[in-house]
């Protein structure tokens, strides 16, 4: 049998140390990832189960009120008559408007203003128009000339003669306001007809 020489013995005897620092290392690793404590996993519901988001996610409810869910009811009952009656949907608008429902007053006076009900056209625009503009009266918190010019125009082609007047007040703002340098205002004399 052949003898190995005395330097590869020490090499060899040199390395168990390493060896089993290194097994101790890893066990203790091993100990270490399986005793730590995991984070429990995130349920998942099941296909016919609604998911839910945590509480911290969910931003504040609001009240109905604050949704319009009375003037979504009236909508929703207009819509199903046979004629739909704009001028009761702007006259509820107008109530809900002096009760301080801005919601409510808002999307009534929206949907008889895309059904071409000029008054309700001109309530909207009023709402948006710098010059008329009330933070109290509106759900905006800052004016919109270019919603008050659609608007006005939507009244004005509805036959509401105010619609024209205020127009020309909004035009007048504008052309003030960008000789002032408001590019927006600048940009909404480019887009007048």
């Amino acid at each position: 049998m052949r003898a190995f020489p005395e330097s590869r013995r020490s090499v060899g005897q040199a390395n168990v140390p390493l060896i089993a620092g290194a097994v101790v290392v890893i066990l203790i690793l091993v100990v270490v990832y399986f005793l730590w404590p995991q984070p429990e996993p995130t349920p998942i519901p099941a296909p016919d189960q609604p998911r839910t988001t945590p509480l911290e996610t969910v931003a504040p409810a609001k009240s109905a009120q604050e949704r319009g869910d009375t003037a979504r009811d009236v909508i929703k009952s207009l819509q199903n008559a046979a004629v739909v009656d704009y001028s009761h949907a702007h006259l509820q608008a107008r109530e809900f408007h002096a009760a301080g429902s801005l919601a409510d007053a808002q999307l009534l006076y929206f949907f008889a203003a895309r059904g071409g009900y000029g008054p309700a056209a001109f309530e909207l625009a009023t709402m948006y128009d710098p010059l008329h503009f009330s933070a109290r009266d509106s759900l905006m918190a800052q004016p919109d000339a270019f919603q008050a010019y659609k608007w006005y125009r939507g009244a004005r082609d509805a036959g509401d003669d105010n619609a024209i007047t205020r127009l020309g007040e909004l035009r007048a703002w504008a052309a003030g306001a960008a000789d002032a340098g408001d590019e927006q205002a600048r940009r909404l004399l480019l887009q007048w007809e």
